[in-house]
C-alpha cells in the first residue's frame, strides 16, 4: 500500500466531530429552503460550551464587530446560517487537532500567531470592501494550514517525519508543494479541499480552495474568493511569506484579478498589509 492510500485511510480515524456540531450540520444540510432561525439557535443553545466559543470568536478581531454580540440570534442575523455552520464546523475542527509541525520544521506557536495574521489581515482588508465576502472567508481561512497539520501528524506516525523534513532543508524549505506530493502524493491545499468536502462545507468554499493555485481558472462565481485566497496564501506562506518575491507575486495577483473582472481597491489593499509585509513591496 503506498503512502496516499494510507493518508486517505489515516483520514476515516481523524477525531469524530462533538454531537452539536454534527447535529447542526444534519439540521441546515437537510432543512434547505425550508430551515428555521430558532431551530439553529435551538441547537446551538443546547450546547454551553458550543455557544460560549462561537461568541468568542465573533468577537474577536475576525470579524471586526464595533459593538459586543451577546446573543446567538445576533449572531446569525450578522453573519447568515451558512457562514455559522462554516464557522462552528471550522473551530471546531480546529479545536480537535494537536498540532506539532515538527516535520515542517515549524514551531507551533509561530505557526499558530501566523494563522491568526492571516484571518486578521481577510478582515481587515475586506471589512470596508466586501464585509459578505470577509464572513464568508473567515471559516475558510481559520483552516487553510489544516493539511500541513494532517499531514504532519501522518508523517510523524509512519516515522517519515525527519526524513520529510531534512528533504525540506535540503531544498532551503522551497517548493513546498512538491516535496508533499513526492512524500504523500499531493500537496497541503489540495488536501485542504478534499477534507472540507468531506466534512460538507458549502460547495463555494470548496472550489474556492481548489482554485486558489489557479484563480484565472475558477468559475465566476468563486473567482474573486478563489483570488483573496490566492493572495492571503503568498502573503503568509511559511517560511517565505513576507518575502519581496512572495509579496509582488500576491500584486502581481491583484493585477491578474482586475484583467479577469475582479476588481478590489489596491490602495486600500496596501494599507492593509502588515508592516512586514508593506516594507518589501519593490524589493528585489
Amino acid at each position: 500500500m503506498d503512502m496516499n492510500e494510507l493518508l486517505l485511510q489515516s483520514v476515516e480515524s481523524l477525531p469524530p466531530l462533538p454531537d452539536t456540531v454534527n447535529k447542526l450540520r444534519t439540521y441546515i444540510d437537510e432543512a434547505g429552503a425550508e430551515i428555521e432561525t430558532e431551530k439553529v439557535a435551538e441547537i446551538i443553545s443546547g450546547d454551553p460550551l458550543l455557544m460560549a466559543k462561537l461568541l468568542q470568536l465573533v468577537n474577536s478581531p475576525f470579524y471586526g464587530f464595533k459593538s459586543e454580540i451577546t446573543t446567538i440570534t445576533q449572531v446569525i442575523t450578522l453573519l447568515g446560517i451558512g457562514n455559522i455552520k462554516n464557522v462552528v464546523l471550522a473551530n471546531s475542527i480546529k479545536d480537535n487537532f494537536k498540532i506539532d509541525l515538527s516535520p515542517y520544521g515549524l514551531n507551533t506557536e509561530d505557526f499558530l500567531n501566523s494563522c491568526n495574521e492571516e484571518v486578521n489581515f481577510i478582515t481587515n482588508w475586506l471589512n470596508d470592501e466586501d464585509k459578505k465576502l470577509s464572513y464568508t472567508l473567515v471559516p475558510c481561512v481559520m483552516l487553510l494550514r489544516l493539511g500541513m497539520v494532517v499531514f504532519s501528524h501522518f508523517l510523524i506516525q509512519n516515522k517519515k517525519d525527519k526524513e520529510f523534513l531534512e528533504r525540506l532543508k535540503a531544498a532551503n524549505f522551497s517548493n513546498i508543494s512538491l516535496i508533499e506530493n513526492e512524500f504523500l502524493g499531493v500537496d497541503s491545499l489540495s488536501f485542504l479541499g478534499f477534507l472540507l468536502h468531506r466534512w460538507n462545507f458549502d460547495e463555494s468554499l470548496i472550489e474556492s480552495v481548489c482554485f486558489i493555485n489557479s484563480p484565472h481558472a475558477a468559475s465566476d462565481n468563486v473567482k474573486k474568493s478563489a483570488y483573496v485566497l490566492s493572495i492571503t496564501d503568498h502573503l503568509f506562506a511559511p517560511y517565505h511569506g513576507s518575502s519581496p518575491f512572495n509579496v509582488e507575486t500576491a500584486l502581481a495577483l491583484m493585477q491578474e484579478a482586475k484583467n479577469s473582472g475582479v476588481s478590489f481597491d489596491m490602495d486600500n489593499f496596501i494599507a492593509k498589509l502588515p508592516e512586514k509585509v508593506r516594507k518589501n513591496i519593490n524589493k528585489d
